[in-house]
């Protein structure tokens, strides 16, 4: 999808918020269907214990495919800074949310991507 690749290209060139190692690299050679794919990959090591499969929600963690987490509720700036600064405890009973140590912005904006797409997909049904 056009969206996702958009998302990366914004996160990535938003300023000093983001590193720029390698991500005019990876820019030049993923397609949005390879940045939701690796979005998986990191979301399934990262993620999933707590938001489970699909974002569907676990015993610790809530749904992102909530529509409170959709795009018009839940900004990409702020998606982000949750990963990277973790969450105090709003919309849920799960405690707070923890940061989550070791991706870097473009990882995280894959994750983004991909978490994303998993709503649109929801908001089909």
């Amino acid at each position: 999808m056009c969206i996702s690749l958009f998302i990366l290209l914004l996160l990535i060139t938003t300023g000093d918020f983001f590193s720029k190692q390698s991500d005019d690299k990876l820019i030049a050679t993923l397609d949005s269907a390879q940045i939701r794919k690796e979005g998986l990959k990191l979301y399934n090591a990262n993620c999933l214990s707590c938001h489970g499969v699909g974002g569907r929600s676990t015993s610790f963690g809530p749904a992102l495919i909530n529509r409170i987490y959709y795009k018009g509720n839940l900004s990409d700036r702020a998606f982000i800074q949750a990963v990277n600064y973790g969450a105090p405890q709003r919309n849920w009973d799960y405690g707070p949310m923890d940061p989550v140590e070791g991706l870097t912005q473009t990882e995280v904006a894959q994750i983004l991507a991909y978490v994303r797409s998993e709503q649109e997909r929801a908001q089909k049904r």
